[in-house]
């Protein structure tokens, strides 16, 4: 489930022990002993887990909060806030649930959802209270992943200009060249072709700008690349 960034902190920090949901058809299918993952917006990228202590079912949050709380206050700014979220005609047509839960040893999930190097499993593995979770890609997952680290890596080394990010985006781009088959003496070859046709970059032209006596539509398609942008 998705939460702000507030409540998620009350459920982390222990203060927060009952969400409160419609009891639509996903929160209908929860049951004790279940658990849940919370996700926090708007990145998604914390998550905690809780265990499902008990399930409080009502007609409507306002009963639902009488049942549960003693002050008329507490119970009139609590229902006023559900209805930020919630409509009553949402509300008529499933009922309300209160979701009892605990937080799962203290414990946050990070998802990375990245291709990351060979031994940073084994190496998180190794540290107390720490365990990762990963799969082995497929050549065509794995090519696609490579892609967007070539991304990651040069923007990094972009920020950085050091040694070290650079000799991490060659390590990435050796990865592509090693699945792909290409050897090195066959790109040093493409190389020297591009050089002696167009010259390398060694002399820091810039170019600003060319004027043309016709439209170049292939020119256009080429300007207009998204990566351009």
């Amino acid at each position: 489930m998705k939460l702000k960034e507030s409540p998620f902190e009350r459920i982390k920090n222990g203060t927060k022990t009952i969400e409160f949901r419609l009891y639509d058809e996903k929160r209908s299918k929860i049951k004790i002993g279940d658990q849940i993952e919370f996700s926090k917006l708007p990145d998604l990228k914390e998550t905690i887990l809780v265990n499902v202590l008990d399930l409080y079912k009502d007609s409507t949050f306002e009963s639902l909060f009488k049942k549960l709380f003693h002050d008329k206050e507490e119970i009139k700014r609590k229902t006023s806030s559900m209805y930020q979220y919630y409509n009553p005609v949402e509300e008529k047509q499933y009922g309300v649930v209160g979701i009892k839960i605990s937080l799962i040893s203290n414990g946050f999930r990070y998802i990375y959802n990245k291709l990351v190097r060979d031994i940073i499993p084994e190496n998180i593995d190794s540290e107390p209270g720490r365990k990762s979770k990963y799969r082995i890609l497929d050549d065509k997952e794995y090519l696609s992943e490579l892609n967007k680290k070539v991304i990651e890596e040069a923007n990094e080394f972009i920020e950085e200009n050091s040694i070290e990010e650079l000799g991490d985006l060659l390590e990435v781009i050796y990865a592509i060249m090693k699945l792909k088959g290409y050897k090195m003496d066959e790109v040093y070859k493409v190389m020297k072709y591009k050089s002696d046709k167009k010259g390398a970059f060694n002399d820091k032209i810039y170019l600003e700008y060319v004027d043309e006596e016709k439209r170049n539509l292939e020119e256009e398609k080429e300007l207009n690349k998204e990566f351009r942008k």
